[in-house]
């Protein structure tokens, strides 16, 4: 009788040894609608996508982490919450995207209470971006203050570059080599950027929905509107289907438009992509508000574009129909006169 309990023991001991090496995040969210999914994007220390299909808002996510993993919870408005995971931790989610309420082992507690806090506060006030330098400043280690740095202080219209680096300098090693800052810090302006630069769209380069490198400036003389959607963005959905006749008014030789998705998944983009032709192209990276051009750019909602002409040199930005049409006719008028001088 005496092994037999011995081996009970033993057994549920190592079961319960087994069970605590998995990461466990428990979520029930209230503004998720139903059929809606959820997206797991892992940032460190590798980059990977996996889906949830929630149910009533519920759901679980369970992984065994080699080390600390960093990850983001992002709803289908594009909205983000991210979780620090490690082995035997676990995590519970509730509330809303909005206003989540997080609880849970290492840093996630920490920064449920700073979500909390942050809550009782207007959006964008002063008031939250001091709570997220007390909370940087407070947590030198923590990869959770590399999320709040990109959050609050780099992915905004005016980055303050010395500001910045004040931030990241008393941070642990290991966090500044986060993926989540590197990415970011590569976004943002330098301190020596001019004037004369902001005029001027970043480099870039894009690939279709086959995955090859497109041409989409190869005209000298053409001028090329950069449209930024989404496919879970209803309002850049509708803006996007009007510019399907404003393409058709004007010369095939003279403009084109490049639709860049912030979807990251790969269905509901091709779901709601144009037919591709020479005068309108699309292209996703599926790394959402993480994509490049859009950091590069400061774009902080959607639908938004961005009129160049060959060099990538800024015309205007977020005109559409009547104002978009009249635009890009004046400046091919204005350019075919100065081809007959």
């Amino acid at each position: 009788m005496k092994k037999l309990l011995l081996f009970f023991c033993i057994f549920f001991c190592l079961t319960g040894c087994k069970k605590s090496q998995n990461f466990v995040l428990v979520g029930e969210m209230s503004d998720l609608a139903e059929n809606e999914y959820l997206l797991i994007i892992q940032d460190d220390p590798i980059s990977k996508i996996d889906t949830l299909y929630p149910r009533k808002g519920k759901f679980t996510y369970q992984i065994k982490p080699d080390t600390l993993t960093l990850f983001r919870i992002v709803s289908p408005n594009g909205e983000a919450i991210p979780i620090v995971a490690d082995r035997s931790w676990g995590v519970q989610v509730k509330g809303s995207f909005k206003e989540p309420l997080i609880e849970g082992d290492g840093p996630n507690a920490e920064y449920g209470i700073f979500l909390k806090d942050i809550s009782k506060l207007p959006d964008n006030s002063p008031e939250v971006y001091k709570k997220a330098e007390e909370f940087i400043k407070l947590h030198p280690e923590s990869f959770l203050s590399a999320y709040l740095i990109n959050q609050y202080f780099i992915q905004t219209d005016k980055p303050d570059v010395k500001k910045i680096h004040a931030l990241i300098q008393p941070l642990t090693g290991s966090i500044k080599d986060t993926r989540v800052l590197g990415v970011a810090l590569k976004s943002m302006p330098d301190e020596k950027t001019t004037k004369e630069d902001s005029k001027y769209l970043n480099y870039f380069s894009c690939k279709d929905r086959n995955g090859k490198y497109v041409s989409w400036n190869s005209n000298p003389k053409g001028y090329t509107l950069v449209y930024f959607w989404a496919s879970w963005d209803q309002a850049s959905v509708t803006s996007k289907d009007s510019l399907n006749s404003l393409v058709k008014r004007l010369p095939k030789d003279k403009f084109n438009i490049l639709a860049i998705s912030l979807d990251y998944d790969k269905k509901g983009w091709l779901k709601k992509c144009a037919e591709d032709t020479p005068q309108w192209i699309e292209s996703c990276d599926f790394k959402g508000w993480g994509t490049p051009l859009i950091k590069q750019s400061h774009i902080n909602q959607l639908p938004a574009n961005i009129l160049i002409d060959r060099n990538r040199k800024i015309l205007a930005t977020n005109l559409y129909g009547e104002e978009l049409y009249k635009k890009v006719d004046q400046l091919i008028k204005e350019q075919n006169k100065d081809t007959k001088k």
